[in-house]
């Protein structure tokens, strides 16, 4: 039988009947892509408004990019106004946003569109709508319930809060972090972990959503969304990281989204069809929804099972004023010769009372660790340290304290000791919501 033969001699017959022509796409009309999820609690609320890609070359430079996202097209000078059409008598009336808000304390940048101070009225259940008209005449409308919850709590073994309120400490080796909404109206609950970092500012370590009201974390759980939500394209569970490291402190912002914020953060679309996209607006696409949401700070410890584990006091002259701090540490991940470490740093700093996280590695008989203190009064303003130190003895370092130029700025000496009596948990300062994320 010659079948191969045939076939091979069919196929090539068939090939050289084809003719390949070149087809020329044709641009693609702009879209308003419209990103509005507006929070109760927050006093400002903004509308990002951008505009699809056509494949035009000054597409990447018309108007700038919204910074943190890669190049958009901004809209710029669109009428963009919020009603609440369940208030006939809302004394905010339409809620106007402006791109030029009468404040120089938020953010500016071309498509971002701020409200007036706590408007619109937003009340659980009530519906809101919104408007957007451009310059060249396009409308986009869309609406939104606002969600509710009755209350939110987190619990840790035996300890549990109702948001907001005071912090609670869990051991990443031992205790689960439950989370719990009792939903008077809503559709999906969202969970983000965020952060502190050595600049002040906070990143988000971890999210996700759920269409149920409660979840369960294990302190000890591997960040299985790491290669999704992360900058690494790693999806393996071997090689994620931990959410939670001893040693750190983080903000744990529960939060409660309407039917419109659900279907948005549920769904995704190809990038060239855009199928698979659940769009709520009509005239554009995006998301306008509500979230509610409460933040509550969460101090992780851990199981101590190396003998560099413990509390230091750290003691010494910084910029011309007396430190006295107590770091409760604990190591982390091992290399060949490295083992990171992380730290609760509280005592009297530079600028006085301090209770901070701090991050760095031993590496042979030195110790490196970095951290910063923010001022009481400039919530914007931070001071970072880097202590570089050598041991002198078992248990004891002597080094330099530089500040972010790299400049001596001190000297201290660290002695390891008994754990202290008491271990305040208490924080002084909080972060501050800013668009971005839900926290």
């Amino acid at each position: 039988m010659r079948y191969p033969a045939l076939v091979a001699l069919t196929y090539a017959v068939a090939l050289s009947a084809c003719e390949f022509g070149e087809t020329v796409i044709p641009e693609g009309e702009p879209m308003v892509v419209v990103h509005g999820v507006l929070r109760p609690d927050l006093g400002r609320q903004w509308i990002l408004i951008e505009q699809t890609l056509t494949g035009v070359d000054d597409n990447f430079l018309a108007g700038g990019a919204i910074p943190g996202s890669p190049p958009q097209l901004p809209v710029i000078g669109a009428a963009v106004s919020v009603t609440n059409l369940s208030l006939a008598n809302d004394p905010c009336g339409a809620t106007d946003f402006s791109e030029t808000p009468d404040t120089r304390d938020l953010p500016l940048a071309a498509g971002l569109y701020w409200g007036a101070q706590d408007c619109p009225t937003m009340r659980t259940g009530d519906t809101l709508s919104l408007r957007i008209e451009t310059l060249d005449g396009r409308v986009v409308t869309g609406t939104t319930e606002v969600p509710g919850a009755e209350e939110m709590i987190l619990r840790v073994g035996d300890s549990s809060v109702t948001l907001p309120g005071p912090p609670l400490q869990m051991n990443r080796d031992i205790d689960t972090l439950e989370a719990r909404i009792t939903v008077a109206s809503g559709r999906a609950l969202h969970l983000e972990v965020r952060r502190p970092d050595s600049a002040g500012t906070s990143r988000s370590v971890f999210r996700f959503f759920v269409d149920t009201t409660e979840v369960m974390l294990p302190g000890s759980l591997p960040n299985f969304l790491e290669g999704l939500l992360g900058e690494e394209d790693t999806t393996a569970l071997e090689d994620a990281g931990p959410i939670f490291t001893a040693g750190r402190y983080y903000t744990v912002t529960l939060g409660l989204g309407d039917e419109r914020y659900f279907d948005f953060i549920r769904s995704a679309n190809i990038p060239v069809s855009g199928r698979g996209f659940i769009n709520n607006l009509t005239g554009g696409m995006g998301v306008f929804g509500s979230l509610v949401a409460e933040t509550d700070t969460l101090r992780v410890v851990g199981s101590r099972d190396d003998e560099r584990e413990g509390f230091y006091r750290m003691v010494g002259i910084v910029d011309g004023a007396v430190v006295d701090v107590i770091l409760e540490l604990y190591v982390a991940a091992t290399a060949e010769d490295t083992t990171n470490l992380s730290a609760f740093v509280r005592g009297e700093w530079v600028f006085g009372a301090i209770d901070t996280s701090a991050d760095g590695v031993f590496r042979g008989d030195s110790l490196k660790f970095s951290f910063y203190q923010s001022l009481p009064l400039l919530i914007e303003r931070s001071f970072s340290y880097l202590v570089l130190s050598s041991a002198s003895s078992a248990g004891v370092f002597g080094g330099e304290v530089l500040d972010r130029d790299r400049d001596v700025v001190g000297s201290v000496t660290l002695t390891k000791i008994p754990q202290p009596v008491t271990v305040s948990t208490d924080r002084r300062y909080v972060a501050v919501s800013r668009p971005g994320g839900i926290n």
